[in-house]
């Protein structure tokens, strides 16, 4: 075992297995659509509250967990996430006794959204440490059980909830013991490589080893005032958006329009999976070709798609090529983004650094869902949603060409 702990692809395994857990959050919508009908009757907006502070919470916690970390080490910092979201979800069960949103929003929304930002705060910058030489991909790995996890957890509690002898509460409290108990162990795994290790046989480029030793005296103050943060953050809130929005209604739009509720779940279920291949797939693309040309391509394809999907998802077929789309497309952030807050902002502090630009993540998964929620039940429509959130993401992909011009012109200095 003492083996194992040092090898890096089982490290490397400890952050996934850590993601897939974290990343259940993704299949909440298979609680939308319960909470909406009876004996609940929620309206779209409350039905999508727990799951928006959840997001802001979780984006939030990311800074000081962040800081932690790089303080402290992975480890302990992802048992306490891993325990907090297992517990978050067993007292979301208490809404079988008090049916009140403010359960949900306190349990699930405060209690596991904490847990799941300390422990995703840990894995990311363990991957970008152990693998200086296939960063993008590693952290595109990791990630990924992230967005694995709706594939995974989506159909299981969907016949959870439907089954009368389990119903959500007791859903809420099984998954909840699950994920605690593979959370903590998970986060046993992890650990920093030693001071000044590197793969043998690698050696950094002379230039980009000199550009990393200076991004890493950068302070938290000078990074937050620098344009390409903004540039960065900005690109993160109108992807989140248009994803979390997505995401967390899918489910629900399904079955609005008339496919089968078991459908509708493997609609969740291929939503993830893509979500999932989407965040190696794209790292492999970002060591390859550079993070900011991956952006541009999968930028411009999820703004072309976001806009299409209720014009073209009216059925089972395409609402499955839809999802594939936007899942890839989706899931390509959470390689790309820590990929470029390494290679801005350094290594030394990716915990912070990476915690900073996820607020936007928070916003996204604040602003998606309330927009959704609210221009459904206005106008009882879907389209008009998904118009506005993919004008954000054509403004995403104008910031990318302005941000990789930027990068041009710096390096012909």
């Amino acid at each position: 075992m003492a083996g194992l702990l040092k090898n890096r692809w089982f490290i490397l395994f400890g952050g996934f297995l850590l993601n897939l857990m974290l990343g259940i959050v993704y299949s909440w919508s298979v609680f939308a659509k319960p909470l909406t009908a009876e004996p609940y009757s929620w309206s779209t907006i409350s039905s999508q509250l727990p799951f928006m502070i959840f997001l802001a919470v979780f984006a939030l916690m990311m800074i000081p967990a962040g800081k932690l970390q790089d303080k402290l080490g992975p480890r302990n910092v992802a048992i306490v996430g891993g325990v907090l979201m297992g517990a978050g979800y067993m007292l979301a069960s208490l809404i079988g006794t008090y049916a009140n949103v403010a359960v949900l929003c306190c349990t699930y929304g405060l209690i596991a959204g904490a847990g799941c930002g300390l422990g995703y705060a840990c894995a990311i910058p363990v991957a970008r440490k152990w693998f200086p030489d296939k960063s993008a991909l590693a952290i595109g790995i990791v990630v990924g059980g992230f967005g694995l996890s709706a594939m995974v957890f989506s159909y299981l509690q969907k016949w959870m909830i439907n089954n009368s002898s389990i119903g959500i509460s007791n859903t809420f409290l099984y998954v909840g013991i699950v994920l605690a108990v593979l959370a903590v162990t998970a986060a046993l795994i992890l650990r920093n490589p030693p001071a000044g290790w590197k793969p043998a046989g690698w050696e950094p480029k002379a230039a980009v080893a000199a550009a990393a030793t200076e991004a890493d005296k950068l302070s938290g103050k000078q990074i937050a005032k620098s344009v390409r943060f903004w540039m960065l953050w900005l690109m993160f809130v109108f992807m989140a958006l248009a994803g979390l929005m997505t995401i967390g209604s899918i489910a629900k739009y399904a079955e609005d329009i008339g496919i089968a509720a078991g459908t509708a779940a493997i609609i969740t279920g291929v939503l993830s999976a893509f979500n999932a291949v989407g965040r190696p797939g794209s790292g492999w693309m970002s060591d390859k070709i550079s993070y900011i040309k991956t952006m541009m391509i999968l930028f411009t394809v999820m703004a072309v798609v976001v806009l299409l999907f209720p014009f073209v998802a009216k059925g089972v077929a395409m609402s499955f090529v839809m999802v594939i789309f936007i899942g890839f497309c989706f899931g390509s952030c959470f390689a790309l983004f820590p990929t470029a807050a390494g290679d801005n902002f350094g290594v030394k502090n990716m915990g912070r650094n990476y915690g900073m630009l996820f607020t936007a993540y928070g916003v996204g998964g604040i602003a998606g869902p309330l927009l959704l929620g609210a221009i459904k039940d206005s106008t009882g429509e879907y389209k008009w949603a998904f118009i506005v959130a993919a004008i954000l993401v054509f403004i995403a992909v104008g910031i990318a060409f302005a941000l990789n011009k930027l990068i041009k012109k710096e390096h012909k200095k």
